[in-house]
């Protein structure tokens, strides 16, 4: 969005304006442009609480700066499955929701409440424990997988709406011309294979690993990438790819900033989003390192403020995950204001809370079951 360019900076500026501040302290392990600092402002007026926020690039570090206690986080947005790795390894602390009133007075996105069993499924599944991840966890958030794609590519579009993963996935029969696109991610391309052939992403076997291989050599791959990818497709140069929802919508807000119209940008790029994908969600959790519980409990009480949501969804093109701050958001789609009518309009669209789907958050596997999948892909990538 257009606040989004500026993210970076004043971050920086906020950590660097609060860090001789005196008094009570919030230190927050997140990812990088994942915090309004209209909301940072917003907390530390309200409370008198300075937040001392550092940032990671990915949950295998947010792991490991928890078990090395160099530093005492008193908060930490980890993803489903690092919760779930924690929460095993009893890294977490139980939420004392007597201090986060703001609880009850919210409801969870469907979508947020499919996650979440989904984990104490996989969970029980893989330990025989069953785990109420609500215990531990409070959503901060959300968001889908799906095809993004070059609407250029005459019929594309209409045959991903009609086939889905088919077209994705089967170079042979559906445009054989088209360049397909994979994240460099293992776990993701074993899980997306897996959604092809009708089970689960988080299940493991030898068959399954061989079945997975022989799917993804069928795509045929031009690329596996990263960021790149939302950027190639964009520009024309690559017709589908594997990507974050908010990855697309990231390009969108910057194009809209342009002034392109909606109609103009989805006409040569949009996303197909399956009715059964993989998922994510990022959670408030507080480690067992924290020193200063009732300032994470605070924050994650002020978080759950509809309006306080909302607003830090502005810099963030993820989904926020409780129905009331999501009525927010699109209570904006008649605004005279283009950024939020936009911004109301791509959430209706592409993040629409009535929308049924299967959704898989991918599971903590077993670093031997993690080696395998990432060894065939290794093959694989070979072989294309």
């Amino acid at each position: 969005m257009k606040k989004l360019l500026l993210a970076v900076t004043l971050m920086m500026i906020a950590i660097s304006a609060v860090s001789c501040s005196s008094g009570p302290t919030l230190r927050l392990l997140n990812w990088g442009e994942y915090l309004n600092d209209d909301v940072i402002t917003r907390f530390e007026e309200e409370y008198g609480i300075t937040i001392k926020q550092t940032i990671a690039a990915s949950n295998e570090l947010f792991y490991s700066k928890i078990i090395s206690n160099t530093t005492a986080y008193d908060l930490v947005i980890p993803s489903d499955y690092m919760v779930e790795k924690m929460v095993e390894e009893e890294l977490l602390l139980p939420l004392d929701y007597n201090q986060i009133p703001n609880r009850a007075l919210v409801t969870y996105m469907d979508g947020v409440v499919e996650i979440y069993n989904q984990m104490t499924t996989t969970t029980l599944a893989r330990t025989g424990h069953t785990v109420d991840y609500s215990e531990y966890a409070v959503p901060y958030f959300w968001g889908t997988y799906g095809i993004i794609y070059n609407n250029r590519v005459d019929g594309l579009e209409e045959a991903l709406n009609q086939y889905g993963w088919e077209v994705f996935f089967n170079s042979t029969d559906y445009f054989p011309n088209a360049s397909r696109a994979m994240y460099d991610v293992p776990q993701d391309a074993y899980a997306t294979a897996m959604i092809y052939l009708g089970h689960s992403p988080n299940e493991y076997s030898a068959t399954f690993l061989s079945d997975a291989q022989t799917v993804l050599e069928g795509a045929n791959f031009s690329q596996w990438g990263d960021d790149q990818l939302k950027k190639d497709v964009e520009a024309g140069n690559l017709d589908m790819a594997f990507v974050y929802t908010g990855d697309f919508l990231d390009r969108l807000y910057i194009q809209l900033d342009e002034e392109r119209t909606i109609e103009e940008i989805t006409a040569d790029f949009n996303i197909y989003i399956p009715d059964t994908t993989i998922v994510f969600i990022d959670n408030m959790v507080i480690p067992y390192t924290a020193t200063n519980l009732d300032a994470a409990h605070k924050f994650i009480n002020f978080l759950l403020d509809p309006e306080i949501m909302a607003l830090n969804a502005e810099s963030v093109g993820y989904a926020v995950p409780t129905n009331e701050a999501y009525d927010v958001i699109v209570s904006h789609i008649d605004d005279t204001d283009s950024f939020y009518h936009n911004w109301a309009y791509a959430n209706l669209t592409y993040y629409n809370k009535n929308a049924e789907g299967t959704y898989y958050p991918l599971t903590s596997l077993p670093s031997d079951f993690v080696d395998d999948i990432t060894s065939m892909i290794d093959v694989v990538k070979t072989s294309n």
